[in-house]
C-alpha cells in the first residue's frame, strides 16, 4: 500500500519541470516557516485563557432525594448537588476562611458579639424568565424554615434561640442569645426562594417536587432528569447559570450519573461512561489507579475516626483510667492507616486536628498516643486484670474470676469493618476479649448512638471548619441530640470550652483549647485513630480547580464556576 502510494507520488513529481519543482520547494519552505513562526509567536506573545464551552460527567454512589440545603446534610449526594444549585450568604474559600457569597461583604458584628448585620449584593436574581430579585425576604424565610420543627431540618439545633429580622430589601439582622465565635459558619447554608416554597406547608416540605427540580441561585441549574423503569434517577444534567452573581460558569453542562455500589461506579469509569468519580471507593483496591488523563486530588477533611468509650455500660474495666489507657497504647495506628487506608490517611491524636485553631503540638507525645504493647500489658496487670494461661483463649481475669470482655459496635462501611477487625486482633493480643457488632448506618444511629447503647463505638466525626469542641466534648452534650459520644465530664474542661466558645479573640480561644486538651488526654475518653481524607478523581481535561482542603466533599464545588475545559489564546 505504502509502496504504491510512493510510486504514484514519484510519477506526479516527475511530471513537473525543473523550474516548477524549485517553486514548489520554496512554497513548502515558506509554509513550514510560517507555521513554525506562528507557533513560536503564539506561545511567546499570547497566553491561554478559559472560554465557555464543554461538559463534564461525574459518577456518584447513591440517589438524589433532597437537592435542598435545608434537608441535604443527611446525604452526600444531596450535599453535592445542593452545593452547585444554591448559594449562601457566605461561603468558604480554598483556605476554609469565611468569604462573602450572596452577601456584599462579611457581616458587621456588634460590640457585644451577638448581632450580625448583613447586606445583600445588588441586582441578585433567581434564574428564570421573570428575573425575580433575591431579597431579605428570601433570607428570613429560609432561616425561619430551618427553625420551624415542621420542616424537620437537620440544621435546626444550630439555630436555636436565634432571631432573624428584615431591615429593608437588602439588609438582615441576625441576633444570637450569646456571643459565639462559631455561629458565623451557619450563614453558609443555601438560601431557598420564598416565592417557590411559601405556599408549601412544612408537613409537605420533604415531599415537594422542588426537592428534585430545585430552583436556586447557584452556578448551575437542573436541565434534565432521567429515571429507569423502577423510577430511580439514573442521571441528571445541569446547565450553567448565566446570571450567577460570581460570574457565569465556563463549563456549559455538568452531568451526574448515579450508581448503587462502588463496583458499578468503577466499572462505569473504566467503560468511559463518566469522566470523574465523586465518591471514593475504599472497598475496591482503595483507590482508582492514577492515569495520564486522571487527576487525583487528595484533600484532608476536618474529620477524625475514633473509638468512643462509654464506661457506664461496663464500669468494672472501663471505669478504670488505666484500662482505657491500655486500650489506647495497644493500638498500632500506623498499621491501620497502612493496611486499611493504603497510607492515604494520616494519624489523629486528639479532639483538635493539626492546622486548626488551638491544636496542641505536644498531644501526639501524650501517653495515650504512644504505641507500647508491654506498657499496655503492665497497666492491665496493675488494674487487677491478670492473664490466666489456663483460661480458654488466654484472656485476662480479675479477682472475682470475671473475664475482661468488651463489645465494639460500628457500621458496615467497609473501612470501619476492617478497622474493627484490626482492633479486635490488637486488643485480644493483650488478653482482652472483644465482641464485634456490625450493623447498618441507620441501625447504628437509631439503636446505638442515640441511646448510647454501646461500650466501645467506632465512629467518625466531622468537626467542621471551626475547631469548637463544645458540641463533641462538653458534659451537657452526652445525651442525644448532643454529640459527646462518651461519658467524659470534667468541670474544668466544661468551663474552658464554654469560655472559648463565647470568646471572639483567636489567641484566647487557642489558649483555652490547649488547656482543655491537656485535661482530655489524661482522662482517655476516646482513642483517636486516623484523620479523614477525600480523594477526588477528575479528568485532567478540567482546569481551574483550586482545591487545598474541604469541610465536606461537597466543598470541591466551591469554585465550580471557575472550572473550564475549552481555551483560547489572546495577546499578552
Amino acid at each position: 500500500m505504502l509502496r504504491t502510494l510512493l510510486s504514484r507520488l514519484k510519477t506526479y513529481w516527475n511530471r513537473f519541470t525543473g523550474a516548477e519543482k524549485k517553486l514548489l520547494l520554496v512554497l513548502f519552505i515558506v509554509i513550514f516557516a510560517s507555521l513554525l513562526f506562528t507557533k513560536t509567536y503564539g506561545r511567546r506573545y499570547t497566553t491561554e485563557m478559559a472560554k465557555a464551552g464543554g461538559s463534564y460527567t461525574e459518577g456518584l454512589i447513591g440517589q438524589p432525594r433532597y437537592i435542598n440545603p435545608l434537608l441535604a446534610p443527611a446525604s452526600s449526594v444531596d450535599m453535592d448537588l445542593s452545593r452547585i444549585v444554591f448559594s449562601g450568604l457566605l461561603k468558604f474559600d480554598k483556605n476554609l476562611n469565611i468569604a462573602p457569597d450572596l452577601a456584599e461583604t462579611l457581616p458587621v458584628l456588634s460590640a457585644n458579639g451577638r448581632e450580625y448585620m448583613i447586606t445583600l449584593r445588588e441586582n441578585l436574581v433567581w434564574p428564570g424568565r421573570e428575573d425575580r430579585k433575591i431579597t431579605a425576604d428570601d433570607v428570613v424565610f429560609t432561616f425561619h424554615a430551618i427553625q420551624n420543627p415542621d420542616y424537620q431540618s437537620p440544621l435546626r439545633l444550630s439555630w436555636g434561640k436565634v432571631t432573624v429580622e428584615k431591615i429593608d430589601e437588602r439588609k438582615i439582622k441576625i441576633t444570637t442569645a450569646q456571643a459565639s465565635a462559631t455561629f458565623i459558619a451557619n450563614l453558609t447554608v443555601g438560601i431557598i426562594p420564598k416565592h417557590i416554597w411559601e405556599n408549601i406547608p412544612g408537613s409537605s416540605f420533604a415531599l415537594s417536587k422542588y426537592n428534585i427540580e430545585p430552583i436556586g441561585s447557584g452556578a448551575f441549574q437542573v436541565s434534565k432528569l432521567k429515571r429507569n423503569r423502577a423510577g430511580n434517577i439514573v442521571s441528571m444534567s445541569f446547565k450553567a447559570n448565566k446570571k450567577y452573581h460570581l460570574g457565569a460558569p465556563y463549563i456549559e453542562n455538568l452531568n451526574f450519573k448515579f450508581y448503587q455500589s462502588s463496583e458499578e461506579l468503577i466499572e462505569a469509569y473504566h467503560g468511559r461512561d463518566i469522566d470523574g468519580l465523586g465518591s471514593e471507593p475504599f472497598d475496591r483496591s482503595l483507590f482508582i489507579e492514577p492515569k495520564k488523563n486522571l487527576l487525583q486530588e487528595k484533600l484532608e477533611l476536618p474529620q477524625y475516626q475514633a473509638v468512643f468509650i462509654n464506661e457506664v455500660k461496663n464500669p468494672a474495666p472501663l471505669g478504670d483510667a488505666r484500662v482505657r489507657l491500655a486500650l489506647a497504647k495497644s493500638v498500632d495506628k500506623k498499621k491501620i492507616i497502612s493496611t486499611v487506608y493504603g497510607d492515604q490517611s494520616s494519624t489523629a491524636y486528639g479532639p483538635i486536628l493539626p492546622g486548626h485553631l488551638g491544636y496542641h503540638e505536644q498531644i501526639p507525645g501524650a501517653p495515650m498516643n504512644i504505641y507500647d504493647i508491654d506498657a499496655a500489658k503492665k497497666l492491665l496487670e496493675e488494674s487487677g486484670w491478670i492473664l490466666d494461661p489456663s483460661a480458654s483463649g488466654g484472656f485476662r481475669k480479675d479477682k472475682q474470676n470475671r473475664v475482661i470482655n468488651l463489645s465494639l459496635v460500628t457500621n458496615d462501611f467497609t473501612p470501619n469493618l476492617r478497622v474493627s477487625e484490626a482492633l479486635k486482633q490488637m486488643w485480644e493480643s493483650i488478653g482482652i476479649k472483644i465482641s464485634l457488632t456490625i450493623v447498618t448506618r441507620g441501625e447504628l444511629e437509631e439503636k446505638y448512638i442515640r441511646s448510647r447503647n454501646y461500650e466501645l463505638l467506632l465512629f467518625s466525626e466531622n468537626v467542621g471548619p471551626d475547631p469548637d469542641p463544645y458540641p463533641f466534648w462538653h458534659s451537657s452534650q452526652r445525651r442525644d441530640p448532643g454529640l459527646n459520644l462518651t461519658t467524659f465530664a470534667n468541670a474544668q474542661a466544661d468551663k474552658l470550652l464554654a469560655e472559648a466558645r463565647g470568646n471572639l479573640s483567636p489567641s484566647d480561644r487557642a489558649a483555652r483549647y490547649k488547656q482543655f486538651q491537656e485535661i482530655f488526654v489524661g482522662s482517655v475518653p476516646a482513642i483517636f485513630l486516623s484523620r479523614g481524607s477525600y480523594v477526588y478523581n477528575i479528568t485532567s481535561e478540567v482546569k481551574g480547580l483550586d482545591l487545598k482542603t474541604v469541610v465536606t466533599p461537597a466543598d470541591r464545588f466551591n469554585n465550580v464556576n471557575e472550572w473550564y475545559i475549552e481555551t483560547k489564546r489572546i495577546k499578552k
